[in-house]
């Protein structure tokens, strides 16, 4: 059974962070970033790269104002939506900043959505599109981000991402007012206080990363009480050096403290992955594939979804793994 032919769920995946090399060549030399190509991978890349979060952060930098043009725009979310697709993802959940992509032309922010969406649904797989706000900036400077979720109808949920060091609470009266379902970044650049902050006061369905809840048993308590699901990046987490690598890396710990975990890529291009990757990875995280298709089962069930559209996705994706002679145990989530 090839893993790639798997129907999976893709619950975080940063449109910043899946730009194809070939692609960002092109966008780099047409806003005359002359750097050699050995030099533009090593920049934006984490592959032979020593672990560190500063470090996997830094490679984000040169992309900062880079787009020039709604073409270019489109061009990236389609390409990243389209691999997406290569790699069996039958439900992509894209999160972006308005705010990162506006910032070069200076676009309005409910236009870059509306590119990002049309891009991005030209690949033919169904997309969700997730609002990314960044901590290392202003509530002024995420202002693109903000309008463009009041102004569109395309998100159907929140991210808050950035160094942990910074804190949230800046953007909690934003979080409430916008009334959608929340996602944060937790429990990766901090530690289990960020992922009890997350849960508790924003009210934070789903948690990225978030494998630091460990370091406290009552936040993993309540994250266990109150059903939240952990989007776990295994390879972003051992470049960032979260996990110090594939045997030791907490899921297998998450999930015996019975925490709903699901797998993947966080940022492809950085990243050196896709999600066919990260779950031909879970072998050596001691993961078999009845875990896998109960991880699916989880993002299904995670999805921000309507109800309706989120129990067909269950029903569709299960049967595929079920047909495809794995998941027979794992009908529901972990």
């Amino acid at each position: 059974m090839k893993l790639r032919a798997l129907p999976k769920i893709e619950l975080h995946r940063h449109l910043e962070g899946s730009v194809r090399f070939s692609t960002f060549r092109e966008l780099a030399r047409e806003v005359g970033l002359d750097l050699p190509a050995r030099e533009l991978r090593r920049r934006t890349s984490m592959r032979g790269e020593k672990p560190g979060f500063a470090r996997f952060l830094s490679k984000f930098e040169l992309y900062r104002g880079l787009y020039p043009s709604r073409e270019w725009i489109e061009r990236v979310a389609f390409e990243a939506a389209e691999d997406a697709g290569r790699e069996g993802v039958v439900h992509l959940e894209l999160r972006f900043s308005p705010a990162h992509f506006a910032r070069r032309m200076k676009a309005k922010g409910e236009d870059v959505a509306e590119w990002v969406a049309r891009g991005a649904r030209r690949a033919g797989i169904p997309v969700v599109f997730i609002a990314t706000f960044g901590r290392d900036f202003s509530l002024r400077e995420n202002a693109p981000t903000e309008r463009a979720v009041r102004g569109t109808g395309l998100f159907s949920g929140l991210d808050l991402a950035g160094d942990e060091a910074r804190s949230a609470l800046p953007f909690l009266a934003l979080f409430r007012k916008l009334k959608l379902p929340a996602t944060i970044h937790a429990g990766e650049g901090g530690g289990a206080e960020n992922v009890r902050q997350a849960i508790e006061v924003f009210g934070a369905r789903r948690i990225g990363h978030g494998l630091r809840v460990l370091e406290d048993p009552r936040v993993v308590g309540l994250a266990r009480a109150r059903s939240v699901v952990f989007e776990t990046c295994p390879t972003s987490e051992i470049q960032t050096g979260l996990a110090r690598s594939w045997p030791s890396h907490p899921i297998r710990r998450l999930i015996r403290e019975g925490l709903p975990v699901t797998l993947n890529t966080d940022d492809p291009s950085v990243c050196g992955v896709g999600l066919d990757d990260e779950f031909r990875n879970a072998g050596r995280m001691g993961l078999g594939r009845e875990i896998l298709a109960a991880c699916t089962a989880v993002a299904a069930a995670a999805a921000f979804l309507p109800g309706p559209g989120k129990r067909e996705l269950y029903r569709n994706v299960m049967s595929g793994w079920v047909t495809r002679g794995a998941g027979r145990r794992a009908s529901r989530p972990v």
